[in-house]
Formats: structure tokens, C-alpha cells, sequence
């Protein structure tokens, strides 16, 4: 890696040259990947590199490379201050870099590296036989993927922090039929652990519930096209609503482009049923780490409080364009991405109602008990991939293709009921994907009601 010495070096150099800020990101990387179907293949990546990211003013760059040799700091140096266009040569210095020290929220007991590679096969034999044995499974693949990041951080404003981030995946694909209907798709276990996570069988609880989802959507009908109150189910179903509902338009970047909350903090924005929360420092959370990817230690940022725009996300290009504090949510995937404002583990705080009268109040409805992705911006789409009709307040027949639609500062508003059980995500964690790359977040929440949503099918009217 680069020397303390060689960085304050090019930091000086960088600020000579316009800069008026620099940063060094540096990685070291170890992936591995098993896949199984009835035999089993390994791959391994080795990611080693660093981005260099400078900035002038409200303008920004960034260049990365993979070769630490001084040729090679001098010509990043010379192709991100030629991009930079600084307007005039700077003089100041680099401050005397301090390293900073906290503690793991997300600490392991045993390192992925330390099992070798026939344990990691042998666990992943195990649930393929467990998915096959299950009644209806034509078949079923698998993977396992370990990730364990090193990352050091320094900047000319003397920032040293260091962190190592470990994580543990594994992928299901069953594949489940019934006469001449198939269904299949993929679920994940996550975990910001190591080979620990596996020990208690957690894994296999998320592919039983896979499968078992699976079996349901093969006797499914199709779902109608209506305005209904939707009663989204607790964990990843509540989280990710405001995940793509709002969260996304939380972030500087979506500001800097006009989104639907800027400059309407201390505004009503939602019911003043709904507390948001964005935490990186969430003990053992999939989206957690000491710092961010700018070398700030992560926080617990309140974006919305009992209806209340209390405030935002943002990374340090972000926080200076628009004069924002930053909020320890500068991410991304690895060295070869520039950072960006980026959630992490955000959550609905669970609220005071009681879940079953939800739905038992309810003369029609939806009930969404799985979410299978969605699009965030001024309007959203969710995919309902598990949800149910709700017929005088009862959970009824099962519906496929159900499409969730609405404008995040208009839906939010009809919020009327968050229960009392804060529910994690299902599976520990799951990924976003923007432009500083693919990151680990989670979304949880109680179980919650809208009172009317627009809902697209092809089941006709209701």
C-alpha cells in the first residue's frame, strides 16, 4: 500500500496544484465463491487497489489504479487534477494524519479464510439435500460467497481510519413444480459475520420459507388492478417501502436534482405515525461498519420524526453543494468506485397499533407479506412476489403480479397504522445498486397500513 510519508506527499502536491481537499482510498480484498448443484465449483477474486479523490470547491475527482509505484501516484495525481479544472493553483498543506480507533459493530469469531474450502462444500451439500427431500423441489443451486475488505482511508484533513469488513452470503435457486407449473427464484441468507453465522441453522429456516413461498405462488391468481388499503407485513416488506419510497430521495445526490424533499426539513412529510431511521452503527447489521467510506465514523441519522423531515443523507461532495452536514453516509462498493450518499441500515420504529386489527378492520384489501424489488425516485414501484387478498377482514386467496405505485410524499401521508413489533429483515441483509456501486443495506420495520394504494394486475377490477 501507500506509505504515510508517500500520501501526505501527493496530498501537498494535490493541494499545490488546486485542490483545496484530497483522499486516498486503499483496499486489499478476498472473495470467494462455491457454487453446488450436485458438484461443486470454487472461484476466488483478489481485489488490490486505490482511488484517489480530490475536490475543489462544489467540483470533484476521481481516479483509481491498482499499481502503488511513484509513475503511477504521478500520473493519478496529474489525470484527477486535469479533470478537477481548479480554477487557480492552491498553497496550503496537508494536516499530520491521526488514526482514528473504534469499535466493531460487527465483530467475527471465525474468519471464512480459517475453514477450509471441504467444510464450506460440505455445507452447502447440506441444504441441497434438505431443499430436494422437500416435497414438489425439481431441483435446487446454490452459493456460497465470503468477502472479507480491508480498507484504509487518509486525507489531507488528517483523517487515518482503517477498517475490515467481513461478510457471509449464501444464494438458494430452488426450483419448485407442480403438474405442468414450475416456479423458481432466488433467495440469499446474509450475515456481517463469519462461518459463525451458519451455526445455528438460520440459513436453512430461509430456504424452508423459499420453498414453501414458492409451492403458494404456483395456486395464485392473478391480482387485480385497483386502489385498496395494502397492509405491508413487518421486516424487509415496511423497510424496503421507504427504501424505495423516500430513502432514495433522502440522499444528496437525488437533491442536487431536484428531488421532492429538498428544503422541507421541519415540513410534515409524512403521518406522524412514521419515525425513519438510517444506522450504520447497528450492532451486527449487514449495512454497519466503524466508518464510512470517507473515513467518518457511521451514526444514527433521523430522517423523519413523527411525520417530520428532520433531515438527510449525505456524502461530503453532497454536503458541500448543498451546505449540509455530512452524516457518515459516503459509500461505496470498492476502489474502483468514487463515493457516493448511500443508506444503510434503514428502518420504520415501530409504532403503537395492533397488527391484527389491520387487517381485521379491513372490509377489502391487500396483504404483502414478501417484496420482490422496486425502483425509487419521484414515484415508486414495488413487485408484491407474496402478497394476499384481505376479504372482510380475513386473509384470502393468494395473488401473483401485483405492482404497488404511488409518489413517496403522497403515500406517506396515508400511513394510518405502524404496529407495535419491530420486525428485522428476513435473510439479514440485502444489496442496493447506484452509482458507487452495488453495498450491503438492510430494511426493517413493523408491520404497517396504508389506507389507499394504487395497485397495477392483470386480474381485472376488484
Amino acid at each position: 500500500m501507500i506509505a504515510e510519508t508517500e500520501a501526505m506527499a501527493l496530498f501537498d502536491a494535490a493541494l499545490a496544484g488546486g485542490a483545496d481537499f484530497a483522499e486516498l482510498f486503499m483496499e486489499d480484498r478476498e472473495e470467494v465463491a462455491v457454487d453446488y448443484d450436485g458438484t461443486a465449483s470454487l472461484s476466488r477474486v483478489h481485489g488490490y487497489g486505490a482511488g484517489l479523490y480530490l475536490l475543489s470547491g462544489t467540483q470533484g475527482a476521481y481516479v483509481y489504479f491498482n499499481d502503488f509505484s511513484p509513475n503511477t501516484l504521478q500520473r493519478a495525481l496529474s489525470d484527477a487534477l486535469s479533470l478537477l479544472q481548479a480554477e487557480k493553483k492552491g498553497q496550503g498543506h496537508a494536516c499530520r494524519l491521526q488514526k482514528s480507533c473504534r469499535e466493531n459493530p460487527c465483530p467475527v469469531r471465525v474468519y471464512p479464510s480459517e475453514v477450509s474450502e471441504k467444510k464450506k462444500i460440505a455445507l452447502l451439500q447440506n441444504a441441497h439435500r434438505l431443499a430436494v427431500a422437500e416435497p414438489g423441489v425439481a431441483g435446487c443451486s446454490l452459493r456460497f460467497t465470503e468477502r472479507d475488505q480491508r480498507v484504509t482511508i487518509l486525507n489531507s484533513e488528517g483523517v487515518h481510519a482503517e477498517d475490515r469488513r467481513v461478510t457471509t452470503r449464501m444464494r438458494f435457486v430452488p426450483v419448485v413444480s407442480a403438474g405442468t407449473e414450475k416456479a423458481s427464484t432466488f433467495t440469499e441468507f446474509c450475515a456481517a459475520a463469519g462461518m459463525e453465522a451458519f451455526e445455528d441453522g438460520a440459513h436453512l429456516q430461509v430456504l424452508r420459507s423459499s420453498i414453501s413461498d414458492l409451492r403458494g405462488s404456483l395456486t395464485a391468481v392473478e391480482a387485480p388492478s385497483c386502489r385498496i388499503p395494502v397492509v405491508l407485513a413487518g421486516g424487509s416488506c415496511s423497510g424496503t417501502f421507504f427504501h424505495e419510497a423516500c430513502g432514495h430521495q433522502l440522499e444528496t445526490r437525488s437533491l442536487q436534482e431536484g428531488g421532492i424533499f429538498w428544503d422541507r426539513r421541519g415540513e410534515e412529510v409524512a403521518s406522524p405515525r412514521v419515525t425513519l431511521v438510517d444506522d450504520g452503527t447497528m450492532p451486527g447489521m449487514y449495512g454497519s461498519s466503524r466508518f464510512d467510506d470517507e473515513g467518518m465514523p457511521r451514526q444514527k441519522n433521523i430522517l423523519i420524526e413523527k411525520g417530520i423531515l428532520k433531515g438527510y443523507m449525505a456524502d461530503r461532495l453532497g454536503a458541500r453543494r448543498l451546505n449540509l452536514p455530512r452524516t457518515g453516509s459516503g459509500r461505496r462498493q470498492d476502489y474502483a468506485h468514487a463515493p457516493g450518499p448511500r443508506m444503510s441500515n434503514t428502518y420504520l420504529a415501530a409504532g403503537t397499533d395492533d397488527e391484527e386489527s389491520m387487517i381485521r378492520e379491513l372490509p377489502v384489501g391487500l396483504y404483502v407479506t414478501g417484496i420482490g424489488g422496486g425502483t425509487g425516485g419521484r414515484e415508486f414501484t414495488l413487485l408484491a412476489s407474496t402478497a394476499y387478498l384481505i376479504r372482510h377482514g380475513e386473509i384470502a386467496e393468494r395473488v401473483k403480479g401485483a405492482i404497488l405505485v404511488g409518489r413517496g410524499d403522497e403515500t406517506m401521508r396515508k400511513i394510518d397504522r405502524v404496529g407495535k413489533r419491530f420486525v428485522k429483515e428476513e435473510g439479514g441483509g440485502s444489496f442496493c445498486g447506484a452509482d458507487s456501486g452495488f453495498i450491503a443495506t438492510t430494511t426493517s420495520g413493523p408491520q404497517m397500513r396504508i389506507s389507499e394504494m394504487v395497485v397495477g394486475g392483470k386480474g381485472g377490477s376488484l
